[in-house]
């Protein structure tokens, strides 16, 4: 890992559509604002800022935005300059109160979203397509991870981490961060990834980890041992109860997020992971949530709701590798909070989009309700929570950061618009107030001079590939054998076990 200083040069964290100019002045950059709306009335307006006494005025979007508290039509938002969110309100009130900003209109035609927080991954993983030998057949984590049961273990692929002279495993990993991008997230939470693109949440334990993670949380893997199974097979046959180490609680302010109950209820050791767990939550120390809990049962669920442990929950990779998931329907009576994430790509959702898809598709299946607005907070604000980091991002409130995705809207549900968004239908995508995704539909006011089309993708990727020193007519030959950006047709199945499956 490099040292701090080396990986600030590449993190790139501002702009908005303006050039800061020596003393603080703001200007539009040249060639990169329309002065008239553009000809197409499906299009949004882009006013450029105007000079008041050097001050850095920011850029005002104007569209339908989902707030905490709902859905607002006609509102605007503020970006200020710091990549922090304004003033948010009516959009005319919020015209008059920062006369000089950069407008985007988009009323009617478009819809502002916090991005997705996907509060459970494996980035440095998540490269990798499923292996030909995955089936839904296992009772527990240990199975395919230890080949232990006589089940077959399955082969896990090589972390890739980022390294400024391993251009190929920088490459894979771009890609991955741009792949979650592109599926709406702004964050991810799990070990690796890059500095600059994606938001990324881990706890810092290496001289890099600061850059490279904007906000810690303690993403634990294994709470208790990364053999359960073996440590608690006396137990499990009737004997005394298994002691496991004393867990470190030195950071106890951090939420922790760990893997609990991965595996079949019918698990005698994925059930005692999730007694322990619920035991140790009643300290209430700090935020707790629980990934997986394929294994949770109702009563597990009114201690989570008492206790307000948060459910990350992955359908996509609980059935894929067990054959069911979570009491969904359960969960929803007893008013757990859920959140959703991928997991990793050898067995989960290749983005967040699929997996609401997944979610939406279970849900349905077990009889239970998930609406397009419950589905979204589970992707966003919920995801913020379970993490610990609601109070900086996760929603489109004034001061927290401005990780925002700006949808195209012909009407209807517009929290349905975001979740089942093309990449067609991505009109911008900021972090820190700073556009990575432009459409050509808004022309090339809300980029930089380092906008690429990509192959694959249809909004271009601002300020990243120059960045790390990829030209991006060479980026793509990094990038073979692994998760394309943009095609999810070689992700597990979202469905019931396999006819004839171990």
């Amino acid at each position: 890992m490099y040292a701090v200083e080396r990986l600030a040069a590449v993190r790139p964290r501002a702009g908005l559509l303006l050039a800061l100019l020596p003393g603080g002045w703001l200007s539009p950059l040249p060639g990169h604002v329309a002065d008239s709306p553009p000809p197409d009335a499906a299009r949004c307006q882009l006013t450029p800022p105007a000079m008041a006494g050097g001050r850095a005025p920011g850029l005002i979007v104007a569209a339908d935005v989902l707030l905490p508290d709902g859905h607002r039509a006609d509102y605007g938002v503020h970006i200020r300059f710091n990549g922090r969110i304004g003033a948010v309100g009516d959009f005319e009130a919020v015209r008059q109160a920062h006369p000089d900003a950069a407008q985007l209109d988009c009323r009617g035609r478009a819809v502002l979203s916090p991005g997705f927080v996907n509060a459970h991954e494996h980035p440095a993983y998540s490269y990798a397509f499923p292996d030909a030998s995955l089936n839904p057949g296992y009772a527990h984590r240990d199975e395919w991870r230890l080949g232990v049961g006589g089940k077959p273990q399955l082969p896990s692929p090589e972390p890739l981490y980022f390294d400024q002279d391993d251009p190929e495993a920088t490459a894979a990993l771009i890609a991955m961060e741009l792949r979650h991008l592109l599926g709406g997230a702004t964050a991810i939470a799990g070990t690796g990834g890059v500095p600059g693109v994606i938001r990324n949440v881990n706890r810092h334990v290496r001289e890099g980890d600061p850059v490279l993670y904007d906000a810690e949380a303690e993403v634990s893997t294994f709470p208790f041992s990364p053999q359960v199974v073996e440590d608690l097979r006396d137990e499990c046959a009737g004997g005394a109860a298994y002691r496991f180490p004393a867990a470190n609680d030195d950071l106890a302010h951090m939420a922790y997020v760990a893997h609990v109950g991965e595996g079949r209820s019918s698990s005698c050791a994925a059930r005692a992971e999730v007694a322990r767990y619920l035991e140790r939550v009643q300290r209430r120390d700090r935020r707790y949530a629980l990934v997986h809990g394929v294994a949770t049962d109702r009563a597990d669920y009114a201690a989570m709701r008492e206790f307000d442990v948060t459910l990350v929950w992955s359908p996509r990779s609980n059935l894929a590798l067990y054959g069911q998931t979570v009491d969904i329907a359960g969960a929803l009576e007893h008013d757990v909070r859920l959140a959703l994430s991928t997991d990793w790509s050898p067995s989960g959702s290749f983005n967040m989009r699929e997996e609401v898809a997944c979610a939406r598709q279970v849900a349905g299946q077990a009889d239970a309700v998930l609406s397009p607005e419950t589905l979204w907070r589970m992707a966003t604000v919920n995801g913020a929570y379970a993490l610990g980091v609601e109070d900086r991002f996760g929603a489109i409130e004034p001061g927290l950061r401005a990780d925002l995705m700006l949808i195209e809207y012909a009407g209807g549900d517009p929290y349905d618009t975001v979740l089942t968004a093309t990449d067609e239908e991505v009109l911008a995508t900021w972090i820190d107030g700073r556009a990575i995704l432009v459409s050509d539909q808004l022309g090339e006011g809300l980029g930089t001079d380092d906008c690429v089309a990509l192959d694959g993708m249809a909004p271009r990727v601002c300020g990243v590939l120059g960045a790390f020193g990829f030209p991006a007519a060479r980026f793509g030959e990094y990038l073979e054998n692994i998760v394309p950006v943009n095609d999810t047709t070689g992700q597990a199945a979202c469905g019931p076990p396999r006819p004839g499956s171990p």
